[in-house]
């Protein structure tokens, strides 16, 4: 019967002396002692003992850890009283857990392996239910929110509503999924970025039951991808751009080609470049226009952003909104002075101004700084080669060369034009008594005279001496006549500038009608006005004369 037995078992007297054990009970599993296979190992003897002890003429069970050979052996003994035997013997089995304790032992140090890990890491643990809510979180929460306040809530509802969708949400997927990109909003309304690692869980039926993963934070990693991104792009547009203007060797056409490239490369609407010369060389308002190019706001609109822009600290940028449009402006300094303007205009179904075209602004515009100055160089090197230094009128250079223009507009556009010759009579003599100082003066009334009496669209010119031209657009003989009328009565006011009082200082004027319709050529009007204005001067001077066709 002993021998049937599956495993170790024998017949130990009151003595717990071995009386009968069948084969499998033998000091390989440390039962016996070693060298006396008929003496139970001390061990046991004391573990018998103590079983005896707890339970004295009753059944017990007892575990215990034996030396065999091949190590720690650890044993369930039952100690089974023999009814009708003689006083103390019993039966004792034993029964091999090494196995099983060892499997526990290593299942209860993974699991606490895997918790240490968990809680020292910085990547959050999850597991969720089939209907997508939390059962469990650790070490320290998700998305800014204590672990407890989780258990039980949708995992759905930490997801950032303004983030793009992902296709399968890790926190209820049926499949395997590897960093996956979420972003989870925060209860102060900040987003963070994690990566999401899940794996699906499974019933005893086989039905999918819910998930169980790790989300790693990753918004800094992501942030920083995210302006380096930026700053690759801001420097590809910068590129783009300053290659477009500095192609260009015009200070002028350098600043026009740069209003179209920022346009283009800031994806605006518009783009206005403004010069802001030194103070003492500013006139007709303080900034001038130097290159515009597409759809801007209204100059109202851009004159207040100027002022907000140059009230302040500087160099600076700022963004503001204005009535429909929203602006990036941004100031051009040029040797600690600023010397320009750039505005960028969006309407309102158009992005967002943003820090990073603030910091691209502000890299482009130490670029065009120097083609602002360089422009306002050249600008002032061209008016004082075409004006007149003393009266700021053309001067015969500058009206020569505009004339030459005009003229050549007048055979596209068929309209009438006309010329006048302007010359002072008796100003010898006002520079002879009164001396030059005071003929200069006299020469700055006569040009405030005609730049007065005037349209914008005119132009008038100091040729030389006490010469002067008026070109009239767009005027026929009525039109002509009627500003030489004008002309002459606003002379009298030169009477005192006069060196003697029959000899008073006055305007003989030529006038010369530029037909469309004619064939008459640009020397010929000139001419034709030069003609008729010496032929006042010998008629007796202070009147108009009409030159013949």
């Amino acid at each position: 019967m002993l021998d049937g037995y599956p495993g170790p078992v024998a017949v130990i007297d009151g003595e717990n002396r071995l009386l009968h054990g069948n084969s499998r009970f033998t000091a390989r599993l440390g039962l016996l002692e070693s060298g006396t296979p008929a003496t139970l190992s001390p061990t046991l003897v004391r573990a018998v003992a103590r079983m005896r002890a707890e339970a004295p003429g009753r059944a017990t069970r007892h575990s215990v850890t034996l030396e065999s050979d091949q190590g720690p052996v650890v044993l369930d003994l039952s100690l089974l009283p023999l009814a009708g035997a003689p006083e103390g013997r019993a039966l004792l089995l034993a029964d091999d857990r090494t196995m099983d304790v060892h499997l526990r032992q290593a299942l209860t140090d993974s699991r606490a392996r895997y918790r240490d890990l968990v809680n020292i890491s910085s990547d959050c643990a999850w597991e969720t239910d089939a209907e997508g809510r939390f059962t469990m979180v650790m070490p320290r929460g998700l998305a800014g929110r204590d672990p407890r306040a989780l258990i039980g809530q949708p995992a759905a509802d930490l997801l950032d509503p303004e983030a793009p969708a992902v296709v399968l949400l890790p926190f209820a997927s049926p499949t395997p999924l590897t960093d996956t990109e979420l972003w989870l909003r925060c209860p102060d309304g900040r987003s963070l970025c994690y990566e999401v690692s899940a794996v699906p869980l499974y019933d005893k039926e086989g039905q999918w039951a819910g998930a169980r993963g790790i989300c790693h934070d990753v918004t800094q990693n992501r942030r920083y991808r995210q302006l380096e991104a930026e700053q690759r792009q801001r420097n590809r547009v910068f590129s783009r751009i300053t290659s477009v203007f500095h192609r260009e060797a015009n200070p002028r056409d350098m600043l026009q080609a740069a209003a179209s490239a920022c346009a283009n490369g800031f994806i605006a609407t518009g783009c206005q470049i403004f010069s802001l010369p030194p103070e003492g060389a500013r006139r007709d308002g303080a900034v001038q226009l130097s290159a515009t190019f597409g759809n801007i706001a209204p100059r109202e609109a851009a004159d207040a952003v100027i002022a907000t822009l140059l009230d302040g600290p500087q160099p600076r940028t700022l963004i503001q909104a204005l009535d429909g449009w929203t602006v990036l402006a941004g100031s051009a300094v040029y040797g600690g002075r600023v010397v320009g303007l750039v505005l960028l205009w969006r309407t309102p179904d158009r992005l967002l101004w943003n820090e990073g075209d603030s910091a691209l602004l502000d890299q482009l515009s130490g670029q065009l700084a120097p083609a602002i100055e360089q422009s306002m160089q050249h600008l002032a090197l061209l008016e004082a080669s075409r004006n007149d230094p003393l009266t700021g009128l053309l001067n015969r250079r500058g009206f020569n060369e505009e004339l030459v223009r005009r003229f050549n507009r007048l055979q596209r556009d068929a309209r009438p034009a006309a010329l006048l010759y302007v010359d002072l009579d008796n100003f010898k003599l006002v520079n002879d008594v009164h001396g030059h100082a005071r003929g200069d003066e006299a020469l700055l009334h006569v040009a405030d005279i005609l730049r007065h009496n005037t349209r914008p669209s005119d132009m008038v010119a100091r040729l030389g001496g006490d010469e002067f031209a008026i070109w009239l657009d767009n005027a026929d003989e009525h039109v002509a006549v009627g500003r030489a009328q004008i002309f002459l009565t606003a002379s009298q006011q030169l009477a005192p500038y006069s060196g003697e009082a029959k000899r008073p200082l006055k305007l003989s004027i030529g006038i010369a009608v530029h037909q469309a319709a004619s064939c008459e050529t640009l020397n010929d009007l000139m001419g034709r006005a030069d003609a008729a204005m010496y032929s006042v001067k010998r008629s007796g001077k202070g009147n108009y004369a009409m030159a013949a066709s």
